[in-house]
């Protein structure tokens, strides 16, 4: 049987559909005790209307982002995996990683359906859903003592606070920089696309910023990532 047909099947799908679905319950029960808890500060229900309109809009949209990954993914690891991560905690940027790593690491060269075996399937799945539980797991034992450190760290002298958020932005740039470089080395063509579809991407990443800087284009604050992306996806279009 092709692999495509299990990750792609209905018993993903039907997996899918219960994580999406008790996400939006979610979301609907927060969603109704906010409005009870409006309702009895006395805020005006016209008011409300028009922040969860405005909320919608400015959520809706920028998750075009994330479509966009889970369309990426989707020819690597099928719709409802993709589908299911994408709809709960997490980040595009870090599922796009995660997935391609666990894969490079079990030896396949590229994250396609058609190289995929149910051993690396599952190591991918492993990777991606249960070590992004660190985070929530640390925020629950950690977290209170960690900012209080931070805390007491930036009332004293706030430079190294300053400076470990600096390195670790540094850190992970040159990580996305490396990559590429790397794969030069390794598969000319394909890295000379991949630098190129980086600097094409980061290059309308950093108008849309300045737009929003220097122009006053708020509007275009919550979709800097999308456009960029879809610069990126373009120009790998056209080139590959």
């Amino acid at each position: 049987m092709d692999f495509s047909t299990i990750a792609n099947s209905g018993f993903m799908y039907i997996l899918g559909a219960l994580v999406a679905l008790f996400i939006t319950l979610l979301s609907v029960a927060f969603l109704t005790k906010a409005w009870r808890a409006g309702i009895n500060k006395g805020i005006d229900r016209a008011v409300m209307m028009k922040v969860i309109r405005s909320s919608a809009v400015f959520t809706i949209v920028p998750s075009i982002a994330i479509l966009l990954g889970l369309i990426t993914m989707a020819g690597g690891l099928g719709v409802p995996l993709p589908w299911m991560r994408l709809s709960v905690i997490g980040s595009v940027q870090y599922e796009l990683i995660a997935a391609d790593s666990a894969a490079r690491a079990a030896g396949l060269p590229e994250l396609l359906l058609r190289n995929m075996t149910p051993e690396v399937f599952a190591s991918i799945v492993i990777v991606m859903t249960v070590c992004i539980l660190a985070g929530p797991l640390f925020n629950i034992f950690f977290l209170k003592g960690y900012l209080g450190k931070v805390k007491n760290m930036q009332q004293k002298d706030n430079t190294w606070g300053k400076l470990v958020v600096a390195s670790l932005f540094m850190g992970m740039i040159c990580t996305f920089l490396g990559n590429p470089i790397i794969t030069i080395r390794q598969e000319p063509r394909a890295g000379w696309i991949a630098m190129l579809v980086m600097v094409v991407a980061a290059a309308v990443y950093a108008v849309c910023d300045y737009l929003v800087q220097n122009k006053k284009q708020k509007w275009l604050d919550g979709f800097m990532l999308p456009i960029s992306m879809i610069a990126g996806m373009v120009t790998a279009g056209f080139i590959g």
